[in-house]
């Protein structure tokens, strides 16, 4: 009985004197391969990081190399933030053979670069100083439509068209072109001395801005039994409608400027978005446009169109517009400014 005793309680003692022995082992394995490591410089932990810390044969060492590095710095080799914030270099894309990935992202392959026109994209700075080339305001600053706001006037206030003149001179700031959109309201509470009211806005944009090259009246169109749009790349968008004063009860001495104008956008209208154009209209009025020889009346669809068709209306219109200033630039199209 002694004697069975003593062989069960040395069993214990040698199972604890194995243990101890496998983890000196493996210790030592792990010491070794972090040696080795620094003796082979091409294979550091970086060469690990790009590896993926695959757990194939052959990489047994690597794992015991990396626990190693782990107990002795606190810094986790597969965590690449880790490495950044502690100061140890990160993987070299050429080195590792791959672009090294990121919290948030990729980085880019090498010599690409995000397209860029140099007209439309300038610097800032610059762009603040080129001069105004085109202006838009509104005689009717109420009008709006009625899927957007539930009625066809918002009293007092600047409406639907306004966000369609807005979306306008995005799409000209874009293109590189300065423009002004100005929000002074004319129809309220007068609303028969509109055009008194707009003519001395009109006025001044012109005055204060000799390189002028649009001066744009933006209205919706009203009194219409049904919307009426068109499709442009797949979406419904709301149609146009261009107006022209023939100077019939008022003088205008630049109606035929104006109506060349009007006809030059309209066909580009058509070339590019078939269907958008309800018109070019020569109405006895003069609508302002007795103040510059690119003066316009817009109509950005009717009291029925949603918010999304007038604004898809209106990037079409400034496409457009925008086309015949850049080409003016070069001299091949507007003649110069002037006002009577």
């Amino acid at each position: 009985m002694l004697e069975q005793f003593s062989v069960a309680r040395e069993a214990p003692g040698r199972r604890l004197k194995f243990f101890l022995v496998f983890l000196l082992f493996l210790f030592g394995w792990g010491a070794a391969g972090v040696f080795w490591g620094f003796l082979k410089p091409n294979l550091p932990c970086a060469v690990l990081l790009a590896r993926g810390l695959g757990n194939h044969p052959g990489q047994v060492w690597e794992q015991a190399a990396l626990s190693a590095v782990f107990s002795i710095t606190g810094v986790n080799p597969g965590y690449l933030p880790g490495i950044l914030e502690k100061g140890l270099p990160a993987v070299p894309a050429k080195e590792a053979g791959t672009a090294p990935a990121f919290a948030g992202g990729t980085a880019g392959r090498e010599g690409e670069h995000p397209l860029r026109d140099e007209e439309s994209a300038g610097n800032p700075v610059d762009f603040a100083n080129r001069p105004v080339e085109a202006a838009f305001y509104h005689t009717h600053n109420a009008e709006t439509y009625l899927p957007l706001h539930g009625k066809s006037k918002l009293q007092g206030e600047n409406g639907g068209v306004s966000l369609a003149a807005g979306e306008m001179a995005k799409v000209l700031e874009e293109a590189g072109i300065r423009s002004i959109h100005d929000l002074t309201v004319h129809d309220h509470p007068d609303f028969p001395t509109s055009y008194i009211k707009s003519e001395a806005t009109a006025r001044r944009l012109v005055r204060e801005n000799p390189a002028l090259k649009a001066l744009v009246d933006v209205h919706r169109d009203a009194g219409l039994s049904k919307k009426e749009t068109v499709s442009v790349g797949g979406r419904e968008v709301a149609r146009i409608l261009l107006i022209v004063g023939n100077g019939e009860r008022l003088p205008n001495p630049h109606w035929r400027e104006n109506y060349a104008f009007a006809q030059e956008i309209a066909h580009r209208l058509e070339e590019k978005y078939p269907g958008i154009l309800k018109g070019v209209r020569l109405k006895p009025g003069r609508y302002n446009q007795h103040l510059s020889p690119r003066a316009l009346l817009v109509e950005v669809g009717s009291d029925r169109n949603t918010l999304e068709e007038a604004l898809g209306a209106a990037r079409c219109f400034a496409a457009v517009l925008a086309e015949l200033i850049r080409e003016d630039r070069a001299g091949e199209y507007f003649g110069a400014a002037g006002e009577s």
